[in-house]
């Protein structure tokens, strides 16, 4: 199979199966003899894709909806390649339609015109006609509309385009030391002996930046458990939820628990540490996690967050509700995201995210610590559940570096999207 064949199979899943696109990529990892190549395709397509099909439609008599789904898949791997990666000559189309031959053997000829036109007339095709400003930044960086202008009203125009460019940018990849097993000198030096390019983290004390990822995860760093790969926005919710030693902590919405193995090596392993999610399915992973750090005294659970739990009342020193969210801060690495969200989405889980707030503050002891935080964007999840438990008698604010909360920003912070707030029990 052919690495572009492989691109497109990943993507069909993606784009019509809702797969992830990590996950996918990982399975093929092996098989492929260009994982780059596929990679880029993979990830050029998904964050280019209302931009692609914006041009497909420019130059087909078809309507979208009628083009068959393998079919418009080929049609935007080739549009991305042609345009975005300059391969001008018609190889790549030569390859697309033996691929479309395969998959829908009646299409070839229309893919091959379609590609060929495209070569032709590039520029004028690519060129973004629509006098709504957030209609044309919508388009051209592939971020439904209505998630364009929400962000728009609750940023500015700045902001937003700032935003959009970075989601679009290749993303750094960081680790977070395991200090249970080595440091962050140590660390640095056995991945630039292996050819990594190191740089130390700028927000948090334990992360540092791999600007060359491939095949980090096959290391025998990563095997030991020396490290674990999160985001700098991430590691900092649980610095700012700062637990201590011998202390009972609950992490009530865990998956996919790297926030959880983070507090567990922030305690030293001597913290008497629950870790909760829905899905019961996902603990498996987190349970491989814990031992491949080093970790102990973790207990996992799998219960609704948002319903109380009576054996939990005043039981906690601190609570972590790194809630379930819309995600629209880790678009940059998912970009599949932005295709899976919507306003509608975004207002019943900020409902469910006040729900598992009201339960969380009841498990909490006197004097309790409890961080709630997010990896989106936008106000509905954000400032206004601030504003929410801001509202409780039996809470007070603790700032954060002389702030009510922490919006960490992409574009600026060189992290995901990242909401952080603090609060005490009273």
């Amino acid at each position: 199979m052919t690495d572009l064949e492989l691109a497109f199979n990943i993507l069909y899943k993606v784009i019509n199966e809702e797969a992830k696109s990590n996950d996918e990529i990982n399975k093929i990892a092996d098989d492929a003899s260009n994982l780059a190549f596929i990679t880029k395709n993979v990830y050029g397509v998904l964050e280019n894709k209302i931009y692609l099909d914006y041009m497909i439609r420019k130059l087909s008599t078809v309507r979208l909806k009628k083009i068959h789904p393998s079919v418009l898949v080929i049609l935007e791997i080739g549009i991305y390649n042609i345009h975005f990666l300059n391969t001008k000559d018609y190889a790549i189309v030569n390859e697309l339609v033996k691929l479309a031959k395969k998959k829908n053997k009646r299409s070839s000829g229309f893919v091959n015109a379609i590609l060929r036109n495209f070569i032709r007339d590039e520029e004028d095709i690519a060129k973004i006609k629509e006098s709504d400003d957030i209609k044309s930044l919508s388009i051209r960086y592939s971020l439904p509309e209505e998630l364009t202008r929400y962000i728009f009203e609750n940023y500015g125009m700045d902001y937003t385009k700032n935003f959009l460019r970075y989601i679009n940018n290749e993303q750094v990849i960081s680790i977070r030391v395991n200090n249970l097993k080595t440091n962050k000198d140590s660390l640095r030096d056995l991945l630039l002996d292996k050819g990594f390019e190191i740089e130390y983290g700028h927000l948090s004390k334990n992360a540092l930046k791999v600007l060359n990822p491939a095949g980090l995860v096959n290391t025998s760093e990563f095997k030991e458990g020396l490290f674990t790969i999160q985001q700098e926005g991430s590691m900092k919710t649980v610095e700012i939820l700062d637990p201590k030693e011998n202390s009972k902590i609950l992490d009530l919405c865990a998956a996919p628990g790297t926030k959880t193995s983070y507090i567990g090596e922030y305690t030293k392993n001597k913290a008497d540490i629950i870790a909760n999610d829905i899905s019961k399915d996902k603990l498996p992973l987190i349970q491989e996690n814990i031992a491949r750090l080093g970790l102990e005294n973790i207990e996992l659970t799998s219960f609704d967050a948002s319903v109380f739990k009576k054996e939990y009342e005043n039981a906690f020193y601190y609570v972590l509700v790194d809630a379930p969210c819309s995600g629209l801060g880790v678009m940059g690495r998912k970009p599949e995201i932005r295709y899976n969200r919507t306003m509608d989405d975004i207002k019943t889980l900020a409902k469910l995210q006040k729900d598992i707030l009201d339960q969380a503050i009841k498990y909490l002891k006197k004097d309790g610590i409890l961080v709630y935080s997010t990896c989106t964007v936008g106000n509905i999840e954000n400032k206004d559940n601030f504003s929410y438990l801001s509202g409780k008698d039996d809470l007070n604010i603790i700032p954060i570096d002389g702030k009510n909360y922490i919006e960490y920003v992409n574009y600026i912070d060189k992290t995901d999207g990242f909401f952080i707030s603090k609060f005490k029990k009273i």
